[in-house]
């Protein structure tokens, strides 16, 4: 619907809105009139009270077909005209039965024309007056001068020409002044709804701007009253706090969900955990103003909050980055200092160990001193790895086929278990970092189960069918406090342990755009499971996880 039919309609509704009540105030005036004039005025025989009756009933019965059609009719306009056409006729009536120009109801014009300025314009005012002033004189006129003799039974209406040039001219010049005022209130109307529907279009036009805005903004909006309860939240604040619909949380403890202070200052920011509907928590940043109204008077309180989770998750990997990039300066300048140093250890201890004249204890202790220095060797790799990262060089890899592989040159205390699909569940993936990742958590599942348990190494697909291999050890579990910083460089609750394995596999994992997630329960053994994005073009439907 456009402007121009909003407005039409807008006018329409209030011209028969101002139609039902000048209608009520009709049928009270006539009664009041009609009706006490035929029971206690002069009697002026039977024709005159049967007309009485007759515009009584036809007062009576316009009016109720007014009313019926008004509610039903878009164009009242046309209903205004029906009555004003009537109210002048019934007049006319009353000014011919009673007494012609000298009539006591001649006032009734007025009216008449005083209703036009209201249900209809001040073009049409003017016509109204024009056609009161014609019916009066010609009424007035006809019987005085005989043209039209004087109703049935009554007697004859003896006019003098002066008195009868005086009422006319009375009447006349008092219609005339009326039709004017009349016109000017009726402009004056009319102005005055025009400006009103502006008002209440401009209002209207702000609030649905208001909604636009809250409805559009991505981060949470409520505003609370001075006790702290929520009386209006945007559609996305409540979907942050867990609720579908805003009016679930209209009347609640706004700090009962988000961290806000008892007394915010103006402009205060802060940050901390906030709680959705279902319990649950969420990291949040706010920040407050003081809502007032015209008179500068404080409200309550205006909060604007977001979700952090993706800006910790970002932090995290900038410190991440920041740390692998300071590691990265540092093991490039140790591994120099370390492996040649490293090297030449084992070089002299194997030729030392060449020796014939060797005995079987110091041939063992020098068995340790190569096991030692492989292992630093092995610590210097990794330090260079994590330090260092490269870009995986991408192709397609067997995922059970390596992993069949790492299960074949795995060796501890415990036994490696395989669990394989039989369709092969393939990946777009480095080969050989995919491979230093499942070794690193078989080895470090068989150092963490004790003797004759299993280590599972299950291969197949996730609940959203992306290739996924877990690794379950029946070790001692890892602690809830701890699971949140395994992936952290240098974190190792072993004593041999320098905490760059599981850095090095989260980094890999990283790399190929995967997932690694962890289940633990005190006790009963831990869960890594690696989720992988599945080969370009491959179908989403692959089979579950057995």
């Amino acid at each position: 619907m456009g402007a121009g039919e909003a407005d039409r309609d807008e006018g329409a509704r209030a011209v028969a809105g101002r139609q039902l009540w000048l209608l009520g105030g009709r049928l009270v005036a006539a009664t009041l009139l009609l009706g006490g004039n035929l029971l206690v005025g002069p009697m002026q025989g039977s024709v005159t009270q049967d007309a009485l009756r007759a515009l009584i009933a036809c007062t009576f019965g316009i009016s109720l077909a007014v009313a019926v059609t008004l509610p039903r009719t878009s164009r009242p306009e046309r209903l205004a005209w029906l009555q004003i056409a009537w109210d002048l006729a019934l007049v006319s009536g009353l000014v011919y039965l009673f007494g012609g120009a000298t009539s006591q109801f001649s006032f009734l014009y007025g009216v008449v024309i005083l209703a036009a300025a209201l249900v209809v314009g001040p073009r049409e005012t003017q016509v109204t007056t024009a056609a009161a002033i014609v019916l009066y004189a010609a009424v007035g006129l006809s019987v005085a001068n005989g043209w039209v003799g004087p109703p049935a039974g009554a007697p004859e209406y003896e006019v003098s020409q002066q008195e009868l040039t005086l009422s006319l001219l009375r009447n006349v010049v008092g219609l005339v002044l009326v039709g004017l005022l009349a016109g000017a209130l009726a402009e004056r109307l009319r102005r005055a709804g025009g400006q009103l529907r502006e008002v209440a279009q401009s209002a209207a036009g702000h609030a649905r701007f208001n909604e636009d805005i809250m409805r559009s903004l991505a981060s949470g909006l409520l505003t609370m009253n001075v006790e702290g309860e929520i009386r209006r939240i945007n559609l996305a604040g409540a979907a942050l706090l867990g609720a579908d619909e805003p009016d679930a949380l209209r009347g609640r403890d706004a700090r009962a969900h988000l961290p806000i202070p008892a007394t915010p200052a103006d402009g205060e920011r802060g940050d901390g955990d906030a709680t959705r509907l279902d319990g649950t928590r969420f990291p949040v940043g706010f920040s407050c103003s003081p809502l007032r109204d015209a008179d500068d008077q404080v409200l309550g309180t205006l909060v604007l909050f977001q979700d952090l989770t993706e800006l910790n998750q970002l932090r995290d990997k900038a410190e991440r980055a920041e740390r692998l990039a300071a590691l990265g300066r540092l093991s490039a300048g140790l591994a120099h200092e370390i492996r040649n140093p490293l090297g030449s250890i084992a070089g002299s201890v194997e030729l030392v160990m060449d020796a014939p004249e060797l005995d079987p204890e110091d041939r063992r202790l020098l068995e340790l001193v190569l096991g030692e220095t492989d292992r630093l060797n092995d610590l210097v790799t990794t330090m260079l790895d994590v330090g260092r990262p490269r870009e995986p060089e991408l192709t397609s890899v067997d995922l059970g086929a390596l992993a069949t592989e790492v299960a074949g040159l795995a060796r501890g205390p415990a036994k490696v278990v395989l669990e394989v699909p039989d369709d092969p569940v393939r990946v777009h993936a480095d080969p050989g970092q995919l491979r230093q990742v499942l070794w690193n958590l078989v080895k470090n599942a068989l150092q963490l189960s004790p003797q004759g348990a299993t280590v599972r190494l299950v291969v197949g697909w996730d609940d959203a069918s992306r290739p996924c291999v877990s690794v379950h050890d029946q070790g001692p579990g890892i602690p809830e406090e701890d699971q949140a910083h395994l992936f952290d460089m240098f974190f190792s609750k072993r004593h041999h342990g320098v905490g760059l394995g599981l850095a090095l596999v989260r980094q890999i994992v990283d790399a190929h755009r995967g997932e690694i997630t962890v289940e633990s329960t005190p006790g009963e053994g831990a869960a890594f499971h690696v989720h992988l994005p599945p080969p370009p073009g491959a179908s989403a439907s692959e089979p579950a996880a057995p």
